[in-house]
């Protein structure tokens, strides 16, 4: 028999167990997060999550510590909801009337997951015909209090997408190229076999000649890189400026959208419930 009188709190509860377990089911507990042993055993569930416990600190811990939303009084259910608005590029006030949450809450949680995204957004290598631009944004103290400077910086942003599905885009340089930061961040993942595309830019030019050894090939232009400045500019419209200091969580989020693979809220939401990604309220912009 059926009932049909369901007491919804219990139902709510219950979907929210359920939606834990499934985001938290495929992750992998190396180490205790308190001491960093990896001898630990099982120790019960709470709520179908299962708890472990150390046996060199004798510490507690789950599936879900030091998870993206660790600590979090807020259902599992309001944050899958945030993360779909969140790729809708709605605005704060927007996201916190929609969950009724408040605007305050709404921004450290866009900044918990642009941290979370930062984190494996560079890819260890670029491999095959690497495409590589710049743009250059002036700096931005949007939200910043007690400004004491009125001169702006030049904040370069590089480019770089190899022929598997990658992309590195971040900002590298402030005011002026360095050739030094160039080699440290962008040059040294690009494998020695690889054949490096320039776009319009004399120190990437200079870079390419040197590595390509005078290998001259007629290769497919890439817009996602040669249009670089238009994307950015066009993808950034909807959050009406970023702060200087959120820039490279910003841009982890924007390679997303220009990846060949296809995304959705429920593969974000899987993909930050893996590993430790918590970061808390005081290091957001410190």
């Amino acid at each position: 028999m059926i009932q049909k009188n369901v007491n919804s709190k219990k139902l709510k509860e219950n979907i929210n167990s359920l939606l834990k377990n499934y985001i938290y089911k495929n992750r992998n507990i190396e180490c205790c997060p308190s001491c960093g042993g990896k001898k630990y055993i099982k120790h019960g569930s709470y709520k179908g999550i299962q708890r472990y416990k150390c046996k060199e600190c004798k510490k507690t811990f789950s599936n879900t510590t030091n998870s993206l939303w660790s600590y979090s009084k807020k259902d599992i259910n309001v944050w899958i909801k945030f993360v779909e608005l969140m790729i809708q590029k709605k605005s704060l006030r927007f996201c916190a009337k929609k969950l009724k949450i408040s605007i305050t809450t709404a921004f450290y949680w866009r900044h918990k997951i642009l941290h979370g995204l930062k984190l494996d957004s560079v890819p260890n290598k670029l491999e095959g015909n690497v495409h590589i631009n710049k743009t250059i944004v002036i700096e931005n103290f949007k939200g910043c209090r007690n400004i004491l400077t009125t001169r702006r910086s030049n904040i370069w942003i590089v480019a770089a997408k190899g022929d598997e599905d990658s992309m590195l885009v971040m900002p590298t340089f402030r005011d002026c190229w360095n050739w030094k930061t160039f080699d440290e961040k962008i040059y040294s993942k690009i494998q020695k076999e690889s054949y490096i595309v320039a776009y319009n830019d004399r120190y990437i030019g200079v870079k390419a000649k040197a590595h390509n050894k005078k290998i001259v090939k007629e290769v497919k232009k890439d817009d996602r890189v040669g249009y670089i400045m238009a994307n950015i500019m066009e993808w950034f419209a909807p959050f009406k400026g970023i702060a200087t200091k959120y820039l490279e969580e910003y841009l982890s989020f924007y390679i997303l959208f220009y990846l060949d693979k296809i995304f959705n809220y429920i593969d974000i939401i899987s993909y930050l419930s893996l590993g430790s990604r918590f970061i808390r309220i005081k290091e957001i912009g410190a």
